[in-house]
């Protein structure tokens, strides 16, 4: 393919509105009809509405579909939401709930192929090219983040650095040494690389090759993404993805930056409004929801994400015809992103639970250096007598093995939160908002 080129796969980024809404009725109709026959947890939930496959004739139809979201999908753990043969999967990766259990995403050979795909769009789209080099240094593991990059970039024909986050040094070592052209990360850890980069006297705009950076899995704003741009010399693009549709690769920025374009070939965004279930006006502020059309093993249909933003379908000036989805600007629940990962305070409240001398607890999120520091005060119950040195490891260790994440714990004496009376027991406060990762719309 000419390196030239504007677009990896031009029939399918250009294609006209209609036609594409149209591959995206057929689309609708067979998954809804794949869960149906296939899948225990969308039969059931559909029964209970009187939905059937015939029932869903046009797009406008998904309106008559029950929405599902992670509290809800968490009822069909392990299997509920399988929709092939267990002959036919290839990988399971998984995202978090409410509860303490976690969501399996099953993936089919053709389901990675077309992760690859949409992926390979992306690196192309913001300018990375065959022949150069990519580290990755999103997570790998259960989370999805760094398979669907290392995917696209092999299918695109560039080198793949599955460099995972971690070992700072030595990534600075590769990017310089072994002249990376691009980077993919969360912003946090960018920043994080960046800073240290500059404390051993490296300038990596100076000193590397590096041109383009994808960033994700965490908020992140406009201020930030330039910040990014200066301390590591690159063009920051930013991207969008949910582990339960296998992402990264569900969106991302072109280089005119209005906007992320959202495969609509693979997924159908909907914006709605969080207290009617209605859809909004284009271009209207509501929650993100989301359709895997294209999925062979995971049914994910109609899957609340509690992002707030705004899709717009206007022809974008790069030419691709796709929907495009604004900056996330909040949530609509209370779940936390802390260093990539998804947390909701009732399973840190479970957690808190399994310990019979520990009474109200608060938690105070910030960043130092870029990267988001987690600690946690628990009180100590009157006339509880512990080890506290004992106990402190206890937690963290607790903590970190049901939510992943560690955090610094510190106990301090029973009526000292100011948290008695407090239902829940528990408060949270997060100074990240004033760190510049939050921000006005791009």
């Amino acid at each position: 393919m000419p390196k030239t080129k504007p677009f990896w796969n031009p029939e399918i980024e250009t294609m006209p509105r209609q036609d594409l809404e149209a591959l995206q009725a057929d689309m609708l109709r067979d998954v809804v009809d794949r869960a149906y026959r296939k899948s225990p947890f969308y039969r059931d939930l559909y029964r209970k509405v009187g939905i059937t496959p015939r029932d869903i004739r046009s797009l406008e139809d998904v309106r008559k579909l029950p929405f599902v979201d992670k509290e809800l999908a968490d009822r069909a753990y392990p299997f509920g939401m399988l929709m092939c043969e267990r002959s036919e999967l290839r990988q399971v990766h998984a995202a978090t709930t409410p509860s303490r259990q976690i969501l399996p995403i099953w993936a089919t050979e053709a389901d990675l192929d077309r992760w690859a795909e949409r992926c390979a769009r992306i690196l192309w789209m913001v300018g990375l090219r065959p022949g150069e080099k990519l580290q990755n240094a999103f997570r790998f593991g259960l989370s999805t983040g760094g398979f669907g990059f290392h995917l696209g970039a092999m299918r695109m024909g560039m080198t793949s650095i599955p460099a995972s986050i971690g070992g700072t040094d030595r990534q600075i070592d590769f990017l310089v040494d072994l002249g990376v052209e691009g980077i993919a990360m969360m912003p946090s850890y960018g920043l994080f690389l960046g800073m240290r980069a500059l404390e051993r006297g490296i300038d990596l705009g100076r000193e590397s090759n590096l041109r383009v950076g994808l960033f994700g899995a965490e908020p992140t704003s406009t201020r930030m993404k330039t910040r990014l741009a200066e301390l590591l010399g690159i063009k920051a693009y930013g991207e969008y993805g949910m582990n339960e549709f296998l992402g990264p690769g569900m969106a991302c920025h072109c280089p005119f930056k209005k906007g992320m374009h959202a495969w609509g070939d693979q997924f159908l965004v909907e914006c709605i409004d969080p207290g009617t279930g209605e859809p909004v006006a284009e271009g209207n502020s509501g929650e993100l929801v989301w359709t895997w059309l294209s999925a062979e093993a995971t049914a994910a249909i109609r899957f609340r994400s509690h992002d707030i933003s705004r899709v717009v379908w206007k022809r974008c000036r790069c030419g691709r015809t796709h929907p495009r989805v604004r900056r996330i600007s909040g949530r609509t629940d209370d779940a936390l992103s802390i260093g990539g990962f998804v947390i909701y305070p009732s399973r840190l409240q479970d957690v808190m639970a399994l310990f019979p001398d520990v009474g109200p607890f608060q938690v105070i999120l910030d960043s130092v250096k870029g990267l988001d520091d987690f600690s946690i005060s628990v009180e100590l119950r009157k006339g509880a007598e512990v080890d506290e040195r004992a106990l402190t490891d206890r937690i963290r260790s607790a903590v970190c093995s049901y939510l992943v994440c560690t955090p610094s714990v510190q106990v301090v004496p029973a009526g000292s939160l100011g948290l008695s009376e407090a239902d829940p027991p528990f408060r949270i406060i997060d100074y990240r908002r004033f760190s510049g990762r939050y921000g006005a719309e791009e």
